[in-house]
């Protein structure tokens, strides 16, 4: 299994489990986000996240706070809180989610 690669970490740029080197080489591609976004993984993930939002919290401006919160590690601001509550109106929490699972805060450690 070791041997095999998967295409999505492959895409994402993952280390060949077959060659040892001592810095591997990162990239930032627009691949890399469709990826992010539209993987059936990351879109797995992003429906269990919202379910364990709204098993948390019982208003939708709730469960996109407490999301927010814990993509971001930090308080969300009331405009984001805003923006993601009517982006989850229209769209559904768990593609609220799939944003959230892919906001620079989240994906890149600074």
């Amino acid at each position: 299994m070791r041997s095999q690669q998967q295409p999505f970490m492959t895409t994402l740029d993952c280390a060949d489990p077959s060659m040892q080197v001592e810095k591997r080489n990162e990239t930032v591609t627009p691949l890399q986000s469709l990826a992010m976004l539209n993987n059936k993984f990351m879109v797995a993930m992003a429906e269990r996240f919202a379910g364990r939002l709204a098993a948390e919290a019982t208003e939708l401006d709730e469960q996109v706070r407490l999301g927010l919160r814990q993509t971001m590690s930090r308080p969300a601001s009331d405009a984001e809180v805003r923006e993601f509550t009517e982006f989850a109106r229209q769209h559904g929490l768990p593609n609220a989610c799939r944003v959230m699972l892919n906001l620079n805060e989240f994906v890149f450690v600074d």
